[in-house]
């Protein structure tokens, strides 16, 4: 009787032993196919800055696919405009699983130590390799290459966006941050001009220079967040 009841004992141990792995894997692997599916399919990406308004609403979140990093003009992308360490898969899915678990506010890895994402920065293309650039009152004129004459952004896209210019306050310095005007900058063979939507406060190519397309994590497909400014870009 007593070899019986041990026999019992022992089954429902190892089935609740077997239950418990179960829940486990599956939990792991849930979050793992999330992660992947972030990694590679859709990101939900948070801008928290005014430096893409309007089209892009400050606390606005958009969907950005992670595979697109060749750009077009007037193309808004995610840029990662300065160098981060690159980490392999399953340390790039950890990372994905802990900001999943966080609401995208903590990362174990990516900017170098234990603490919040380094994210990349959002904003949109306007010069392509070969292109000249330049800016007079935040607006850009860009001369392809080929071409003989120059072109505002607005010319020679078929993207319809709206920018943000604004008088700059009084004694402001011309020269500091996000200048309003620039001389012609040519680009090479792999660098790209992009500019923030809010002129006179965005850090961009005026401030880092041109960025080159490995810098590109990702293109913005849609803001769907705030609910009633659901837009495609």
């Amino acid at each position: 009787m007593f070899k019986d009841i041990y026999a019992i004992s022992y089954k429902m141990r190892l089935e609740r032993y077997r239950m418990i792995f179960t829940v486990v894997l599956a939990v792991v692997l849930c979050f793992a196919g999330i992660s992947l599916f972030m990694l590679f399919v859709l990101l939900p990406v948070r801008v928290s800055s005014d430096s893409m308004s309007p089209d892009v609403s400050v606390n606005g979140i958009s969907l950005a696919v992670p595979l697109l990093r060749s750009p077009r003009r007037g193309d808004v992308m995610l840029v990662q405009a300065h160098a981060v360490e690159n980490h392999s898969l399953p340390a790039r899915l950890m990372n994905h699983a802990v900001r999943l678990m966080t609401a995208q506010q903590w990362q174990p890895l990516g900017d170098g130590r234990w603490g919040r994402a380094a994210a990349p920065f959002v904003r949109r293309v306007i010069g392509m390799p070969g292109d000249t650039v330049y800016l007079d009152n935040y607006v850009a004129y860009v001369k392809p290459r080929d071409e003989r004459f120059f072109r505002t952004e607005f010319e020679l896209t078929q993207t319809k966006y709206n920018v943000t210019i604004a008088d700059p306050p009084m004694h402001w310095d011309a020269e500091l941050g996000a200048k309003g005007k620039t001389e012609p900058l040519t680009l090479g063979e792999d660098e790209y001009f992009v500019l923030g939507d809010n002129r006179l406060s965005s850090a961009d190519s005026r401030v880092w220079g041109a960025v080159a397309q490995d810098d590109f994590r990702g293109k913005l497909l849609v803001q769907y967040f705030p609910f009633l400014r659901v837009h495609a870009f």
